[in-house]
Parts: C-alpha cells; sequence; structure tokens
C-alpha cells in the first residue's frame, strides 16, 4: 500500500461512500485507523531541504495564566494544512485536540518561511527526551509554558515537546510568533 497521506485520505472517502448511511461509526472508524497508520510513523530520517508537497505544522503553546510578552505566548493551537489552509484558536484549553477555525489561506511564500523556520528550529537535533510519540497524549506540565510542535513531511510525523526557558526553545517560539502573526494574533 502507497505511504502517502492522500491515498489514505483517497481511500477512506472510497471505503466511506460504499458503506450503508446505517453505519457512520464504522466508517469514522476506517478513517481514523488509516489516517493514524499513515501518519504517525516516527522517522529518523532528516528533515528535506526544500517543503515537501505534504508538509503540515501543528503548533499548541501551553501556558500557565499571566501576562506575555510576545504573540507566540498566548496558549494557542495553530495547524497550517497542506493545502495552506491556517486554522488558529486562541485562549486556555487549546489543546492538540483542538480542531481549530480557518484564519486565512496562506501563499506559496507564506509556507516555505514557515518550512525554513522549521527548519532552522534545529527539529531533526531536538533530544529524544523532548520528542513525543504520541501528541494526543501530551500532559503539559503546570505552571511551565511548552510548546509543542507536531510536522508532516514526505509521509512521516514528528512531534516535540519544547519547554520555554531552555536556550533551544527560541527558535520555536520564533515560529509561535510567526503562526500567531499570521493568524493576527496580538500579545
Amino acid at each position: 500500500m502507497p505511504n502517502t497521506p492522500g491515498f489514505a485520505q483517497s481511500l477512506a472517502r472510497t471505503i466511506t461512500r460504499s458503506l450503508a448511511p446505517a453505519r457512520p461509526l464504522a466508517a469514522l472508524a476506517c478513517v481514523l485507523a488509516l489516517t493514524a497508520c499513515v501518519s504517525s510513523r516516527p522517522t529518523d530520517r532528516p528533515l528535506p531541504d526544500a517543503r515537501p508537497a505534504d508538509f503540515a505544522l501543528g503548533l499548541t503553546v501551553y501556558t500557565p495564566e499571566g501576562a506575555v510578552r510576545r504573540p507566540g505566548q498566548r496558549a494557542a493551537r495553530y495547524v497550517v494544512e497542506p493545502d495552506g489552509r491556517l486554522g488558529a484558536a486562541v485562549g486556555q484549553g487549546a489543546s492538540v485536540t483542538v480542531r481549530p477555525e480557518m484564519a486565512r489561506q496562506l501563499t506559496d511564500a507564506q509556507r516555505d518561511r514557515l518550512w525554513d523556520m522549521v527548519r532552522a528550529t534545529g527539529f531533526d537535533a531536538v533530544s529524544p527526551a523532548l520528542r513525543l510519540s504520541s501528541p494526543e497524549t501530551f500532559d503539559s506540565p503546570s505552571g511551565r509554558r511548552v510548546y509543542l510542535v507536531e510536522i508532516t513531511a514526505d509521509g512521516t510525523r514528528r512531534a516535540v515537546a519544547m519547554p520555554e526557558g531552555e536556550p533551544e526553545t527560541e527558535p520555536f517560539i520564533d515560529l509561535a510568533d510567526a503562526l500567531a502573526d499570521l493568524a493576527w494574533v496580538r500579545p
């Protein structure tokens, strides 16, 4: 079976159409299972230089209550889909399970800039202790701001949780600021 998200989505649509209307739960289970199988395999392959066609980005900012100095420090969930749709949900309660509303359609140049920023974070060099195999089950520590970043590229999904206050976290905060700016979020 080809290992691409587009194939899984196409197969899921075919399965969903072929199932009787009395079986919506079965169809949903098939779609979720196929999506999980294709997109959640960890990898040690380095990120490619050019933005891949399936590039998707999720960034969730878990933050304690209080003042923020930068837009990217606000509690939020940002999702960039492979087609360039940017979704944003801002405020306490934002998590990886939140499906944000569309904020805008990004241009190719904006998506390329985000890809360059992802590469500049040193995503591939992040300590294994900060990598996540299942971001959906991440439990953010209270009292500390954490940036949970998920990327899909070349058919693989990767995720890291970067705590604020560490020097290697600064490029991830810059990425959060860029997403906040694209979604018109202010501090």
